[in-house]
């Protein structure tokens, strides 16, 4: 499972890059990790307002959903939902084609499992920039937004760096995120946007193990740290 992002992009870069302007720019923060341990909000870009980056809680729920968001996250983790779940029966089944949403964040963490212990990789592109990560979203029927990233099969270059598990979030091309949220297109033509060999090129950075640590989190955190024989 993907729980933790990293979002330290100013507002400035993330307008700028998403064509988008926030719907309530104050209540931005840069976050070194975002952890959807507990409820958080993050940006979001919807088929519905796709010149707005909106906040929504990370963890999608039922749009008629009336409990709380931790008790549906005990039952069922809807912070990542895999491409061949999206096309199975389940209640939102329907989103891969209604509700599409772009999630900019500046990169997503993995972990290698290596002679008994386990080290963490920050995934970024190579110039800094945002990475669009394919989502689905819900409106609750008090008007709030949860969101879920899609996740599918790792592309080889992220291989190297988890061995966990064997999927990782999806990412839009830059050039193909009006695509990606135009209600018009087919099935299949969603699925083409899906493809795992993104062409950012990615960088894995170690870090510091404080990452595994839930309530530490530090401006230096995502710097290099090296691992040892590895």
């Amino acid at each position: 499972m993907y729980y933790k992002l990293s979002n330290t992009a100013k507002i400035e870069q993330l307008e700028h890059e998403a064509g988008a302007l926030f719907k309530y720019p104050i209540l931005y923060e840069p976050q070194v990790v975002v952890s959807g341990l507990s409820e958080v909000s993050i940006p979001i870009i919807t088929m519905e307002q796709r010149t707005t980056i909106s906040l929504a809680i990370w963890g999608m729920l039922p749009g008629d959903f009336q409990e709380d968001w931790e008790l549906f996250q005990k039952l069922t983790n809807t912070l990542n939902v895999h491409i061949n779940t999206l096309q199975s029966n389940l209640w939102f089944k329907d989103s891969l084609l209604e509700k599409r949403c772009l999630i900019p964040v500046t990169g997503y963490f993995t972990s290698l499992l290596r002679d008994g212990e386990i080290y963490p990789y920050f995934i970024k592109t190579e110039d800094d920039s945002i990475l669009f990560l394919a989502g689905i979203y819900t409106v609750l029927e008090d008007g709030f937004k949860t969101c879920a990233i899609i996740t599918g099969p790792s592309n080889d270059y992220v291989k190297k760096y988890q061995n966990l598990v064997d999927f990782m979030p999806l990412t839009i091309d830059k050039m193909e995120k009006d695509s990606w949220l135009d209600p018009e297109i087919s099935k299949e033509q969603v699925l083409d946007l899906l493809k795992t060999d993104d062409v950012k090129k990615l960088t894995a950075n170690p870090i510091a193990k404080g990452l595994f640590d839930q309530d530490i989190s530090y401006d230096s955190m995502l710097m290099p740290n090296e691992h040892p024989d590895i």
